[in-house]
């Protein structure tokens, strides 16, 4: 038996094709389709317009694809949008901060900070290269001696004060 169109696209069985009595009716009815979104299966009730999409979600992503596109093609057709590839140029500039070469180091400010200065002279001499060259002793026993000196004057009481009172902490 073959079904082949009738009048109006309808079906026509050709067994049927001389009574007029017989009244043919063929009902078609959607019982789902896919999702034009992710193609899962949507169920379809019978009641209203088929639905499309799965879910809001699959909607609103078709949605956005949709409106990224418009965009697009009036973008490229206003020339606001150019279609060739994108090319950087980066500049790359290292700033490293360091002390200046021709500068000489800083003095300590404080008495503390001397301190340390001296028992670090006193290791390297004790210790150290600066041991072992002896042309710098000379040199450096002056400039000690100065350092005293100037210490007697600024302290009230003199360098014999400062003396006795260096003797009784050594005790």
């Amino acid at each position: 038996m073959t079904i082949g169109p009738g009048r109006n696209g309808d079906p026509k069985l050709p067994e049927h094709d001389d009574d007029p009595a017989v009244e043919i009716r063929v009902e078609r009815r959607l019982d789902s389709r896919t999702c034009a979104w992710c193609r899962n299966p949507v169920p379809y009730s019978g009641r209203g317009r088929p639905p499309t999409y799965c879910s809001k979600s699959c909607r609103n992503r078709a949605w956005e694809v949709r409106s990224a596109e418009a965009r697009l093609r009036r973008d490229i057709a206003a020339d606001v949008l150019r279609t060739e590839p994108v090319r950087e140029v980066i500049r790359e500039t290292r700033f490293i901060a360091a002390p200046p070469e021709d500068t000489e180091p800083l003095a300590p400010a404080t008495a503390r900070a001397w301190l340390a200065e001296l028992e670090e002279l006193a290791r390297q001499v004790r210790e150290g290269e600066l041991g072992r060259q002896h042309w710098h002793h000379i040199k450096l026993y002056t400039a000690l001696i100065d350092v005293v000196v100037e210490l007697g004057d600024a302290y009230p009481g003199g360098l014999a004060y400062l003396e006795r009172e260096a003797a009784k902490r050594r005790r």
